[in-house]
């Protein structure tokens, strides 16, 4: 069985144990990013996320590298999906970007 093990939440856990909204964080293009063909009734962003990152847990990277849609099930058939490459560059712009946020 396959376990999360990165906790995206954890900067905005609250003194009460709750956690605060996440706010959306940019993830900017790179020339390292990968691109598919969205196809739909046959994409998922799971899929994508373990085919990139060998983990299924990292799909709302994909999703906040598409900002124009609100989930996968927006995305329609023959779109241009941008997988931000490699993961540890995107956890690090991911994690200074809420640390920034959570710092104003």
């Amino acid at each position: 069985m396959i376990r999360n093990t990165y906790n995206r939440y954890e900067i905005f856990i609250n003194e009460n144990g709750d956690i605060d909204q996440l706010p959306f964080v940019k993830i900017p293009i790179a020339s390292t990013d990968k691109y598919e063909i969205w196809n739909e009734g046959r994409s998922r962003m799971d899929k994508l996320s373990q085919k990139y990152y060998n983990d299924p847990f990292y799909d709302f990277f994909i999703l906040f590298a598409n900002p124009e849609y609100l989930s996968e099930f927006d995305i329609p058939d023959g779109t241009l999906i941008r997988i931000p490459f490699p993961l540890e560059r995107v956890k690090s712009v991911y994690e200074s970007g809420l640390q920034k946020i959570r710092n104003q």
